[in-house]
């Protein structure tokens, strides 16, 4: 307080304490918040350049997207120059005048969008079950009018939660341990009654939000009974596929929603930073998710930004591109059909033949190439932030003697297996989106191949020996030292490089002695094993086979044994009557239980639906594939330096010695 020469009963100043207990990793954590802010920024403005550029795109389903994107930026600047202000230069303190301000927009602004995707279902109701007069019902007037009414919905709605909280008495407290002024965190920090405020602030979320989600429910119900009446599967999966961007987005953005608003009045047991740092979340990463949802999912817009990105300069080169493929055909080197032209334009800029033998075309993400320079923003941050978030825990530990345990050994491995899977990856699909460099030697496809399947084994191999530690540092605590030691988790580490190398190994060797005839293009921005492998002419039932039981008995083993040491876990902490070692013990596991959540589910996801997943479309199934290599790598390092007291400590000591 003496910082802000504020005394703590001086009635017109707040003081934010940003995440408490973090506050020596705020620069850290700053860091992937203030990438996501611009990205959402950059995002969010380009599709209203675009969309405000473009005549063809002034239609309700753009007008739309307009008021999605002004929400998404109005959420996330309300909360991040704040918070960042908090982070970097320690400004805490924040009038009460400033703070009423800062919540009225924060929630009116959030009950906007959330009439805004009402909105679109409704539109996307129209669209599929009444095309015909889809033009006379939605209007950009109508649409206009729609949004004036949700607009005015919000703010009579939200103004008198700051209105209520204005004539509350604050006494002593003046502290808010937040990044923002949320409706109940500053509630909580008066004297006074704050009954009527917790029960409005909690009946306004759940009509607001219960209205539209019943809302939404009820379109998209009449929506699939319009479906399920076409005999068209063709049909059915185009309907479908019009609303999956939608249902994306309000998949986000109510789950993180919900979860802010519940924890605040019920998470007692929820890490009040854990709390903080996810309410933050919920105002970047939908901002930065939305308009690269609608980006790769409308091909209208994703081709007007394809123009505006590179087409001025492309514009020529496809010209003579075009007329060398001519040529090419006309000697008669590519054979290829009329729908594959573009495919010519490919090979010619390596010059290669389709019949080349020593090279493979990836083609990067198929249908989205006019987006590719787009996608490559968030995936390159994404990539930039996990490099040096994996980097930064090596070099801690490897500096700190102190840090030379076996739990940190394993942060060390997992921190290379992260390294090594984004870096196996990321080069050659940036090459790919920004240089158009997409031939690549069979060699060095198999290669590729290889070290990504050998590198996922070995992480999984070391999330199984990470709850064998937590199983012994629980259920057997006084012989931990003795049963983990260095050079037994150094050993583990090694049998498990030595699992992955002879599981995997068989894959690229298969794999080299297939047939590959004319078809030498692979749709993927990397050598996924079954992608390359569907370019074979060959039989690849054995390839298909032997591909899907590593995956399952890899994997399969692995996560029983995970269960089974949680099992045992469990069991040993339920046998202890007290409730705060009860906490204590599954504080200590929740970083690793995260760590499997966010590596396993999205493995699985992407090695299933190469095979089973023709519902899927293969520009979003690839996009998936990709945030597989990048999201975990990237929240690994966050999640355990948030977690680890002793891992967070020795950072912010060498953070603050730069």
């Amino acid at each position: 307080m003496a910082g802000f020469n504020l005394t703590p009963s001086e009635p017109s100043t707040f003081i934010l304490k940003g995440i408490p207990g973090l506050e020596a990793a705020h620069i850290w954590i700053s860091i992937p918040f203030v990438m996501l802010y611009f990205i959402g920024l950059l995002g969010n403005v380009m599709l209203l350049f675009v969309v405000g550029k473009e005549q063809t795109l002034h239609k309700p389903m753009y007008l739309l997207l307009c008021m999605l994107a002004l929400t998404d930026i109005g959420t996330s600047t309300s909360v991040m120059p704040k918070a960042l202000c908090i982070f970097w230069f320690n400004l805490k303190s924040i009038t009460v005048g400033g703070c009423l301000t800062q919540m009225f927009f924060l929630h009116m602004v959030s009950a906007m969008q959330s009439a805004v995707l009402v909105t679109m279902a409704f539109d996307r109701y129209v669209a599929i079950c009444n095309p015909l007069r889809y033009a006379t019902i939605l209007t950009n007037a109508q649409i206009a009018k729609l949004g004036l009414v949700g607009l005015t919905r919000a703010v009579l709605i939200m103004l008198p939660g700051p209105l209520l909280l204005s004539r509350q008495p604050f006494c002593g407290n003046h502290i808010i341990p937040h990044t923002y002024c949320e409706h109940m965190a500053v509630a909580k920090i008066s004297c006074g009654d704050i009954t009527f405020n917790r029960t409005y602030g909690l009946m306004v979320a759940f009509v607001v939000m219960g209205l539209d989600l019943t809302l939404i429910a009820l379109s998209y119900g009449l929506i699939i009974r319009a479906i399920l009446r076409i005999s068209s599967k063709q049909a059915h999966q185009k309907a479908l596929n019009t609303c999956t961007a939608h249902i994306c987005v309000i998949l986000i953005s109510y789950t993180s929603n919900l979860f802010t608003i519940l924890t605040h009045r019920f998470g007692q047991r929820i890490a009040p930073h854990v709390h903080i740092i996810l309410a933050n979340l919920y105002f970047l990463v939908p901002t930065m998710l939305n308009p690269i949802i609608y980006g790769v999912k409308n091909k209208e817009f994703r081709d007007i930004v394809g123009k505006y990105i590179w087409y001025h300069g492309h514009k020529n080169g496809t010209q003579d591109s075009g007329r060398s493929c001519t040529r090419a055909n006309d000697r008669g080197t590519l054979s290829i059909s009329e729908p594959d032209q573009r495919i010519n334009h490919h090979m010619a800029a390596f010059n290669l033949t389709l019949f080349d033998p020593s090279v493979f075309i990836l083609t990067g993400i198929p249908g989205s190439e006019a987006a590719h320079i787009w996608i490559s923003i968030p995936f390159s941050m994404f990539y930039i932030i996990s490099l040096f978030g994996n980097i930064t825990v090596l070099f801690v530990i490897g500096k700190e003697q102190t840090l030379h345990k076996p739990m940190y050994l394993l942060l060390c491995m997992l921190a290379l297996t992260d390294i090594s899977m984004s870096t196996s990856v990321m080069p050659k699909a940036l090459c790919i989106f920004w240089f158009n460099l997409k031939g690549i030697t069979v060699g060095d496809c198999l290669t590729q191949m290889f070290f990504l399947h050998v590198v996922s084994g070995m992480k999984s191999a070391i999330l199984v020996i990470m709850a064998f530690d937590h199983y012994i540092a629980i259920c057997n605590p006084l012989r931990y030292t003795t049963i983990l030691t260095n050079a037994r988790i150094a050993k583990l580490g090694l049998v498990g490089l030595t699992r992955a190398v002879l599981c995997i190994l068989p894959l690229p060797l298969l794999l080299h002695r297939q047939p590959f005839c004319a078809k030498r293009i692979i749709p993927h921005t990397y050598c996924e094993h079954i992608a390359v492998a569907k370019m074979s002419c060959g039989d690849i039932t054995v390839n298909r086979m032997y591909g899907l039981v590593m995956a399952f008995v890899v994997i399969g083993l692995d996560v029983t044994l995970i269960a089974l040491s949680y099992g045992l876990v469990i069991r040993a902490v339920l046998r202890i009557s007290s409730k705060q070692v009860h906490q204590k013990a599954f504080n200590t596991c929740t970083a690793h239980i995260c760590v499997i959540l966010t590596s396993y589910a999205s493995y699985l996801f992407s090695n299933l639906t190469h095979r089973f997943g023709q519902g899927i479309t293969s520009n979003m199934h690839i996009i998936l594939a990709n945030l597989y290599f990048l999201i975990p790598p990237m929240l690994n390092p966050i999640i355990y330096g948030i977690k680890t007291k002793e891992l967070r400590d020795k950072v912010s000591k060498y953070i603050f010695r730069i």
